[in-house]
């Protein structure tokens, strides 16, 4: 392919819906919370609805709310697919999952105008949840495509308000009863266009990135139990604290992911306290880690380490410790036939794309199980993801979409 044969987009039109997206849930001190069934969501999924139907496409609401775009394909046969989530963290910023589905509209609707109707089925995707923002539910449209939803699961999570999975469904005009009908069996392809959420493609360039692996997380929930005290009488050489014991914890368990090397990183997010009171030497402490790397026999390593440490620790100052799972994703290789494809494309628009890890977690990563998967990366400014700050050039956000448009034009409209 030259660079003439590159799809076109409407360059504003793409970087104006980004910027109209991103009222939705727009918060007063900055960033963005479109948590999953809120009325932001709600909102977001109504803009990118009449844009699909303003493309002529044809649009449907899935029984979890993930909301499909389509063009019938004159010899029908297994569908392509290209999209991201709508979500967001709290506090997040405007591209994160938003410029997937806003260039995955973007890119079919301009082959639909440009070219008329594909050869293959081709669809475009709003799915509808993917951080956990709200509900513990990672990945909850995507794990409904690939048949990963769990028994049960829409009764049992609750949010932090204690309102069921179910019931959130209920009040956006779902039925939880017929989760299961979103399901679909039907993919060959599924493509995501992301931010990198890091810094290696502005560090060390090009502007395109193809990712070839998505790394393996683990969750882990550490107990450590010390002894509760008065914080004036206890004296400092006696005390059992189990807070200071989490502490040496989580600086050991940082350096063994340093020592380790890029990619692995483990990171601890949240820690409690108890009894929770100023005056009180803690007598137990309960933090978690977030450990990830590519390789599932050094994930495995690092896992162990973390581990060892904690025990370490916990022993040498006279401590319980207790290490729970929460979560286990192994690392997931995406499709060689798809970035094969991506590359060429990315190759026609005069960059000689980098093939990448991803550190962070994708929908593209469940949906490896229903379809061929791969991801396009496009570079954050300082790395910046999760935050307001989360920004990309708008000339990268051209580029990636133009180079979307191209790969999914080359699976779809080929004789």
């Amino acid at each position: 392919m030259a660079t003439r044969d590159l799809v076109e987009i409407d360059e504003r039109r793409l970087l104006r819906r980004l910027d109209d997206l991103a009222q939705r849930g727009a918060l007063a001190q900055g960033g963005i919370y479109r948590p999953l069934y809120s009325s932001a969501w709600s909102s977001a999924m109504e803009l990118v609805t009449s844009w699909m139907k303003e493309a002529g496409l044809l649009v449907r609401r899935d029984a979890v709310g993930n909301v499909w775009g389509r063009i019938e394909g004159s010899r029908g046969g297994r569908v392509i697919a290209t999209g991201s989530h709508i979500d967001t963290v709290r506090g997040g910023g405007a591209l994160d999952g938003a410029l997937g589905v806003v260039a995955g509209i973007e890119a079919v609707s301009s082959l639909w105008r440009r070219f008329g109707r594909s050869t293959r089925i081709l669809e475009c995707l709003a799915i509808c949840e993917e951080e956990g923002s709200r509900f513990d539910t990672n990945f909850w449209g995507a794990r409904a495509i690939a048949d990963r939803l769990e028994p049960g699961e829409v009764d049992r999570v609750r949010d932090s308000d204690g309102i069921t999975l179910a019931a959130a469904m209920r009040a956006v005009g779902l039925d939880p009863g017929t989760a299961a009908t979103a399901v679909r069996r039907d993919l060959d392809v599924f493509i995501e266009l992301h931010i990198e959420q890091g810094p290696v493609l502005e560090d060390h360039g090009p502007r395109v990135g193809i990712v070839t692996t998505i790394a393996g997380t683990a969750h882990l929930e550490i107990t450590v139990r010390g002894q509760p005290d008065h914080a004036g009488a206890m004296a400092m050489d006696r005390r059992r604290d189990a807070f200071l014991g989490a502490s040496a914890m989580s600086l050991a368990i940082a350096d063994a992911a340093t020592q380790m090397g890029h990619p692995a990183v483990a990171t601890v997010g949240t820690i409690a306290l108890e009894p929770s009171q100023v005056n009180v030497v803690p007598g137990l402490a309960r933090f978690t880690v977030d450990t990830r790397h590519p390789d599932p026999a050094r994930r495995s390593e690092l896992i162990t380490q973390i581990g060892d440490v904690s025990r370490k620790i916990a022993s040498e100052r006279n401590l319980g410790v207790e290490i729970r799972t929460l979560r286990d994703r192994p690392p997931v290789a995406l499709s060689p036939r798809v970035a094969d494809v991506l590359r060429r494309a990315a190759v026609a628009a005069g960059v000689e794309p980098r093939e990448m890890t991803s550190g962070a977690g994708h929908d593209a990563q469940v949906l490896a199980a229903a379809a061929s998967v791969g991801m396009l990366f496009v570079p954050s400014i300082g790395g910046r993801s999760h935050c307001p700050e989360e920004a990309t050039a708008a000339e990268d956000v051209v580029l990636g979409t133009r180079v979307l448009a191209t790969a999914l034009r080359d699976l779809a409209y080929q004789p």
